[in-house]
């Protein structure tokens, strides 16, 4: 079953509203409870108010009333007025809207119920993949991707081709991540997210993998070749501009100041032929623990690639 207002999480794409404004002249006051002795075109009035009612939602939320919004998607929700696509459809509503509201758990409930009502439902297939990566269960975010490309649409392809392009990119896979992202551009080769991140990757072709540099001679244990040996290095991005890396360290910091700990940045540029000149955005963390932390950061909306020098 496909729907429209297909919206990524947040680690993964963009974001799109449904386009319904709210109906001129139309009461919001709640009908009476309707009983089994009512007649059925007193049954099918009400879930036209109902109906009505996730109209307001969706004007709510254009106009940033998140909050109003989702009292309007509950309301539809919880008074068993709707059926079949409809709650389908407001389910996966207030998914979304969960979902941008930081509310992770929430929305992949949500997501859930609409997909138990409607498998092939691509959209929230998507979706619910995006707040799995979010919460850093990567296995069940690339089985929803799968199950959303046998389903799906040319015009949908590009969604699920990308979100496993990440996935890719947080397990250390570049090889497989550049496949995927490729695999977007052939079904849509306007789909800006996959030339970006392909873009990422060029920038930083040439340190793929972890070099563990073993102690020299004369090295046995304390020197610094052997804390080189103990270290990793994660690269968080890169930009054309050391300003955009600084930033880029910014705002990491915001969204992940509980896994990065004490980590300090170190921007590093680099030219690379026919592309230009990058600056690359890098911490330094033990190698024990680096790409386990790498996913952690990649759950949380971030790039994160293992590389060495």
């Amino acid at each position: 079953m496909k729907k429209a207002g297909f919206v990524p999480a947040p680690l993964w794409v963009g974001a799109l509203l449904c386009s319904v404004c709210t109906p001129t002249g139309t009461s919001w006051s709640a009908p009476g409870i309707v009983t089994p002795a009512q007649d059925a075109s007193s049954v099918a009035s009400r879930a036209d108010w109902y109906r009505s009612l996730i109209r307001k939602g969706h004007a709510s939320e254009r106009l940033g009333q998140r909050q109003d919004a989702l009292a309007d998607y509950t309301l539809a929700i919880e008074n068993h007025a709707l059926s079949g696509n409809d709650l389908v459809q407001v389910l996966f509503d207030r998914g979304r809207l969960l979902d941008g509201m930081g509310r992770p758990k929430d929305a992949l409930a949500d997501y859930s119920a609409a997909l138990s009502l409607s498998p092939d439902f691509v959209a929230a297939l998507n979706n619910r993949a995006g707040v799995y990566a979010q919460l850093g269960q990567l296995a069940e975010a690339r089985r929803d991707y799968l199950s959303a490309l046998g389903v799906a649409d040319s015009s949908e392809r590009p969604h699920s081709y990308f979100g496993l392009g990440r996935i890719a990119e947080a397990q250390g896979d570049l090889a497989e991540a550049r496949e995927f992202y490729n695999r977007a551009l052939a079904a849509d080769p306007r789909f800006g997210p996959a030339t970006e991140r392909l873009g990422v990757l060029l920038a930083s072709r040439e340190n793929i993998g972890i070099g563990a540099t073993a102690p020299a001679a004369d090295d046995p244990g304390g020197g610094p070749s052997n804390r080189r040996r103990l270290e990793a290095q994660l690269q968080l991005g890169a930009w054309r501009s050391e300003q955009r890396a600084a930033r880029g360290w910014d705002h990491a910091r915001a969204l992940a100041s509980d896994v990065l700990g004490g980590a300090a940045p170190r921007i590093v540029a680099v030219d690379l032929p026919g592309a230009g000149r990058f600056y690359r955005l890098r911490v330094t963390v033990a190698q024990s623990g680096s790409r386990g932390l790498c996913v952690a950061l990649a759950a949380k909306g971030l790039d994160c690639m293992l590389v060495h020098d």
